[in-house]
């Protein structure tokens, strides 16, 4: 009489397991990609950083240098030995400036949409952020005509007033969603204590979509700064930007290439500031009303 061979679980593993072992090669696999990935985007600011602390000697050097001693005599040239210091104050104004004007006006057009909805709204918020769209090539010419007609060519007003228009749509497109996701019964009970329209946006709306506001704010200052075309054309010697100054780095005699990075650097650091800053209020914008 035979008797049928036992199969053991060591010889035959477990569906369990199995999974086990599946799950632990795709998290592998997506781990490598990651770290792939992250490589790949931080090596270039990592390289750039580097530089702007080497010697031209070392920045050169037929083998990468990577353990060197740090100097500070790029940056004492940009900033000392240069009108780039100058083009950074340019800067900080303009996106400032622009950004909070931008986030202004179109609080007075997102809150009307977003609160009083009528027939064709979509059609409008469409229009409004296909303006956006428009590459500002098509537009420079015309504008700079329009500045050298009332007398802002080569001046910071100009620059500021085309950043506000350029960042307008999207400012828009973003606050009326944001304020669209405070519930109306909060702002009516607002108005049933004895608060005006006014009132219940600034105290109440305003608040509680405090988080996209700042999302908002936050990007347009990031497209403001690093806008090129427009500060290029209307800036003058005095009120070049920081990426327009930038460029006084590179001559027909050469590239001062130590400088330029660490000229880099200094643009880079307003803006990291700034999402630093802004880091809670941007997560929570990015998902506000994603969860009821």
């Amino acid at each position: 009489m035979t008797t049928a061979p036992t199969v053991t679980a060591a010889t035959t593993p477990a569906p369990a397991a199995r999974a086990r072992r599946k799950r632990s090669r795709s998290t592998a696999v997506r781990m490598v990609i990651a770290v792939a990935a992250t490589f790949f985007f931080v090596a270039p600011i990592y390289w750039m950083v580097a530089t702007a602390f080497k010697t031209g000697n070392q920045a050169f050097a037929a083998h990468p240098v990577l353990i060197f001693t740090p100097t500070l005599e790029n940056f004492r040239g940009v900033l000392a030995g240069s009108a780039f210091g100058y083009a950074v104050i340019n800067s900080i104004q303009v996106s400032v400036l622009s950004s909070l004007f931008a986030v202004m006006l179109g609080s007075g057009i997102a809150y009307p949409l977003a609160r009083f909805p009528f027939r064709g709204d979509k059609h409008v918020r469409t229009w409004i952020i296909s303006l956006r769209i428009v590459p500002p090539v098509v537009t420079i010419i015309p504008l700079f005509l329009m500045m050298r007609a009332v007398g802002l060519t080569g001046t910071l007003t100009s620059i500021i007033i085309l950043h506000t228009f350029m960042n307008l749509p999207l400012a828009v497109w973003l606050l009326q969603g944001f304020y669209a996701d405070v519930p109306k019964e909060i702002e009516e009970a607002a108005h049933i204590d004895g608060l005006g329209p006014l009132g219940g946006f600034l105290r109440i709306v305003l608040p509680l979509a405090m988080p996209g506001v700042a999302s908002t704010l936050l990007l347009s200052f990031v497209f403001s700064w690093n806008e090129f075309l427009f500060a290029n054309i209307l800036s003058g010697a005095n009120t070049r930007t920081a990426t327009v100054a930038l460029t006084e780095f590179t001559t027909p005699v050469g590239t001062d290439w130590v400088r330029i990075m660490a000229a880099g650097v200094v643009v880079a650091v307003p803006v990291w500031l700034a999402a630093l800053a802004a880091q809670k209020y941007l997560v929570r914008g990015l998902s506000f009303g994603a969860v009821k």
